[in-house]
């Protein structure tokens, strides 16, 4: 028994814990990664990789393959800027320079470059989706400019952080953008009957500026929205909440705020005839009259503005849809739909799906509820 107890004691004085223990001030998250292409280069991607910057800051600047602002002001954030064939080339480079060791689990934004071939955007997805530690929650943007740019912008904390924080904070005025995670863009990629998009974001002297959306075919970048345009595809495709619209009428026009909507859609087959179907709520709160509030709206003409919102959304609504055909871009989801309905046309949505949802007929229907007045008290 004493021998027994021996070995025991023995067997505990060689065991050490965890073997991949880690001092949490040794290790670093990174926060953002942009991806570039490098002119003349088809096999290598320029890598933009963000750290925040938590160390107390000093007089010199980094010098390290490393910035942030110039001169001796605090930098909020650290970027590594590595050309390489893959992340984690990337990742194994910028670690020379670095003595803590790089943690993907708190990805917060992933900005595309948007004249990215389609082979680099769909090599970089693969890669990150393939890797077990990055968070496949983080924001992925798309730059009309350089990722690089989009990650040097100056804002008061991180920009990986800042352009997160527009869609996960309440923050009204969404409809101008539609945000997508790393894990929904590779869905909607890789799925059949829908294509996947990318919020646009421009860089500004103070700061950066968040919207338009980017429509892909498959991983290939095919055409961007306009801000206004991408309410519409909002409209049609997603719900909105606590948006305020100016609505022209004739030469006057009114204003609405609070402004929500949900959507459905479907397709129907009439003899190899296809029909896409969307039909749009719309409620909102009267934000100012045409009368420009020197009396109250009557019940008359409460009526007539939901009629003028319900033909101002229904055109734009019908432009942006006739676009997104010419373009062949299911980004709203038609061709899935249509699948899960008619499972056996499986094989026609994935080898046909663009050219039938080209050529398809429209049927947008609108409906709007003014549901306060806003009358002057």
């Amino acid at each position: 028994m004493k021998r027994l107890w021996l070995m025991m004691f023995l067997v505990l004085l060689c065991v050490t814990g965890c073997g991949d223990y880690q001092k949490i001030n040794e290790r670093s998250q990174i926060i953002g990664v942009g991806v570039d292409a490098v002119p003349g280069r088809n096999d290598v991607l320029a890598f933009t990789l963000q750290i925040p910057n938590l160390e107390k800051p000093t007089s010199q600047s980094m010098n390290l393959g490393t910035s942030g602002r110039q001169g001796g002001e605090s930098q909020p954030y650290k970027n590594f800027y590595v050309e390489a064939t893959s992340l984690q080339s990337a990742l194994a480079r910028a670690q020379t320079t670095y003595d803590k060791s790089f943690f993907l689990g708190n990805m917060e934004t992933i900005v595309f470059q948007s004249q990215l071939s389609e082979q680099a955007v769909m090599r970089v997805t693969e890669q990150m989706m393939r890797d077990e530690s990055l968070d496949k929650l983080a924001v992925v943007v798309a730059s009309p400019s350089s990722a690089r740019s989009v990650l040097e912008a100056n804002t008061s904390s991180p920009p990986a952080t800042y352009i997160e924080s527009m869609w996960t904070r309440s923050i009204p005025q969404r409809g101008f953008t539609a945000p997508t995670r790393l894990w929904e863009f590779w869905r909607d990629a890789e799925l059949i009957g829908r294509e996947p998009h990318m919020p646009l974001v421009e860089t500004l002297d103070d700061g950066v500026k968040v919207g338009g959306t980017l429509a892909f075919q498959g991983y290939r970048p095919v055409w961007a929205l306009s801000p206004d345009d991408t309410v519409f595809y909002n409209l049609l495709a997603h719900d909105i909440h606590a948006l305020a619209l100016n609505i022209p009428d004739g030469d006057k026009s009114f204003d609405i705020k609070n402004t929500s909507s949900r959507s459905s859609f479907y397709v129907t087959d009439d003899h190899g005839m296809l029909t896409l179907h969307d039909s749009i709520q719309v409620n909102a709160d009267l934000a100012s009259s045409e009368g420009l509030g020197q009396r109250p709206t009557t019940n008359a003409e409460s009526e007539r503005y939901e009629d003028v919102i319900e033909s101002y959304v229904r055109e734009n609504a019908l432009n942006v849809l006739k676009r997104l055909q010419e373009n062949q871009t299911d980004i709203v989801g038609f061709g899935f739909w249509y699948m899960i309905k008619h499972p056996k046309a499986a094989m026609l949505v994935r080898d046909q799906w663009s050219d039938m949802f080209r050529h398809a007929r429209l049927d947008v229907q609108v409906h709007c509820t003014i549901s306060r007045e806003g009358n002057l008290i």
